[in-house]
């Protein structure tokens, strides 16, 4: 039997998730202007340190706009916001991201791999197909295991899309994968329990034999077909 290490939020951590949360929730509006860092000590029983800091992650992610001799004020995450806000939405609902953010990422997804397919899959690399087929390999073995394996399939996932973008030769695809990475794993995890291991590991399956046969229009169309789809099943 195995046991995670337990490791407890900081108070700067926690001063930052309420306020997330009630942003999120829309207890606090865009525009709204919040108490001072001050008055947020006093009533949250804080030191003047960790709200401080904790505004300073937020201004940075895009949740807060802090002007000058005016105050602090909620900002249009959606506009200003930062990968690591999605990053905060997602662990605001639990991992689960609501359906437009789903709609959103999976579109951002089929517009870069889709660019990258188009390059790869007409003349695939061996060094791709090895690499590509070793991955397959490794996901077939966590789905015959069964268990709890949905957070190492999902880095699987992750790294058979990136390698693709990868061998596109494209340098900045890859660096969007990565910067993605979080939100795309907590994805693919609570997609692939949803789905299922197996039909999970299938969908890879798919994917390397449509490379492999260098069926381009295929790739794209079932890249297209998943983003599609994706985004009820995991709702469901």
């Amino acid at each position: 039997m195995q046991f995670s290490a337990i490791v407890a939020p900081t108070v700067k951590e926690l001063f930052v998730n309420q306020i997330e949360d009630k942003i999120l929730t829309g207890e606090l509006e865009i525009g709204q202007r919040l108490p001072s860092e001050r008055e947020l000590a006093e009533t949250m029983r804080l030191s003047k340190t960790a709200v401080h800091s904790g505004i300073a992650d937020m201004e940075r992610k895009g949740f807060l706009r802090v002007e000058p001799r005016r105050g602090i004020f909620v900002n249009d995450y959606a506009r200003y916001g930062t990968l690591e806000a999605l990053e905060s939405i997602m662990q605001h609902s639990g991992g689960q991201l609501d359906r437009r953010n789903v709609r959103s990422v999976l579109e951002m997804r089929e517009a870069i791999e889709g660019y990258c397919l188009r390059k790869v899959a007409a003349a695939p690399s061996p060094e791709l197909l090895e690499t590509l087929q070793f991955l397959l390999s490794r996901a077939h073995q966590l789905a015959d295991q069964g268990g709890d394996c949905y957070e190492e399939l999902a880095e699987i996932y992750f790294t058979f899309h990136h390698a693709i973008c990868v061998a596109s030769q494209n340098t900045l695809a890859p660096l969007i994968m990565n910067a993605f990475h979080k939100p795309a794993v907590r994805f693919w995890r609570n997609s692939a329990r949803t789905l299922g291991l197996r039909f999970s590991v299938g969908r890879l399956e798919r994917f390397m034999q449509l490379i492999e046969a260098r069926d381009v229009e295929g790739a794209c169309a079932y890249l297209k077909q998943i983003s599609d789809t994706s985004d009820s099943i995991v709702q469901e």
